[in-house]
């Protein structure tokens, strides 16, 4: 199940390729054989990081409802379209940011910490930004004189954004142990 999809109602057009070196469990039972090689398999054209690089032009400059609220925030709080990936890469390097507000210096962190910030910021970030991205899109895809069949991509949008939520590691009832904000939202629950 990919964020709670039965494999009947998932749509992974090029997202893995067959073959294989890797291997996906899902529910403990079923094992699915793949490769995947970002430079030669990534047909989506889609990373991670990718949701950060491309924030100016999804969230700032050329969508219907541009500037996105949520996004100009934090974008007027770090001063920086890429923000989440200035973070994670700082971190991976053990370097200092240089935001306007906000900055962290991964040479005083241990590889513990500086683990920890890329996690957190690759989940809390990154992708967070994006869910947000996926439903602003939704809401500007949205064709509200229609009546049957003609709201498509804002459905697939919206789809999106549930899908970056949750991950793939949730199991169809939610009570797996993700990564991501769906599995950060029920551990917050918690305390």
């Amino acid at each position: 199940f990919v964020g709670g999809l039965a494999p009947d109602d998932q749509v992974q057009d090029g997202c893995l390729a067959d073959g294989g070196v890797n291997v996906i469990t899902i529910n403990g039972e079923d094992d699915y054989f793949y490769s995947y090689d970002v430079d030669s398999d990534n047909k989506n054209a889609r990373t991670i990081q990718g949701f950060s690089t491309g924030a100016q032009s999804k969230m700032f400059d050329d969508c219907p409802g541009c500037p996105y609220k949520d996004f100009e925030e934090f974008y007027n709080y770090y001063g920086e379209f890429d923000y989440a990936n200035q973070w994670v890469t700082a971190a991976l390097s053990g370097e200092s940011t240089s935001f306007t507000n906000g900055n962290a210096d991964f040479r005083t962190y241990s590889t513990a910490g500086r683990r920890e910030a890329v996690k957190k910021g690759t989940a809390y970030m990154s992708v967070w930004m994006y869910v947000i991205r996926e439903l602003e899109d939704a809401i500007d895809d949205c064709n509200v004189e229609c009546t049957f069949d003609c709201n498509e991509d804002a459905v697939h949008a919206w789809d999106e954004a549930v899908a970056f939520y949750t991950g793939s590691e949730e199991g169809s009832d939610g009570s797996g142990d993700g990564a991501l904000l769906y599995s950060l939202a029920d551990k917050r629950c918690q305390n």
